[in-house]
C-alpha cells in the first residue's frame, strides 16, 4: 500500500445535518491542487433527494450548476439511503460548493478530497 493520508486534503462543504429542506454547503477553495472529488453520505434511511456541484471564480461570487462536460458522474444525481454518491470535479474556476436537493427528511453530510497537491505537504499533518 502507498500513503494516501499525506497525498490528500478533506474538506467539509456540508457538516452533518438533519436535513428538512435544500442544503447548500460552504465553499472550498480549489487552489493548491489539481484534483477534487466530493462525497455526499446519507446517513439514515428516510432522505431523499438530489446531490450536485456549483461552481465560481471568487468565493463570494454567484455560483451555477458545474457543466456536465466539468463533472464526472451524473449531476444531479440520486441520493441513495445508508449510502455515499461521488462526484469528481474537473472543471477550471476556484471555488465550488456540494448542494442536495431535498425530497425527503434525513441525515447527510458532504466532503470534499482535494488531491495532487502542487506544494508536497511538510509536517506531521
Amino acid at each position: 500500500m502507498k500513503d494516501l493520508k499525506n497525498n490528500i486534503k478533506i474538506v467539509p462543504s456540508i457538516l452533518p445535518v438533519a436535513a428538512t429542506g435544500d442544503v447548500t454547503g460552504v465553499a472550498v477553495a480549489l487552489a493548491g491542487y489539481e484534483s477534487c472529488a466530493v462525497a455526499l453520505t446519507a446517513t439514515t434511511a428516510s432522505v431523499g433527494g438530489t446531490f450536485k456541484l456549483t461552481e465560481c471564480a471568487t468565493v463570494g461570487g454567484t455560483y451555477t450548476d458545474v457543466a456536465a462536460a466539468d463533472v464526472i458522474g451524473t449531476q444531479g444525481v440520486a441520493i441513495v439511503e445508508d449510502s455515499t454518491v461521488t462526484l469528481g470535479y474537473i472543471g477550471s474556476l476556484g471555488f465550488i460548493k456540494a448542494v442536495f436537493t431535498h425530497s425527503a427528511d434525513g441525515v447527510i453530510s458532504a466532503d470534499a478530497v482535494l488531491s495532487n497537491a502542487l506544494i508536497e505537504k511538510t509536517g506531521a499533518n
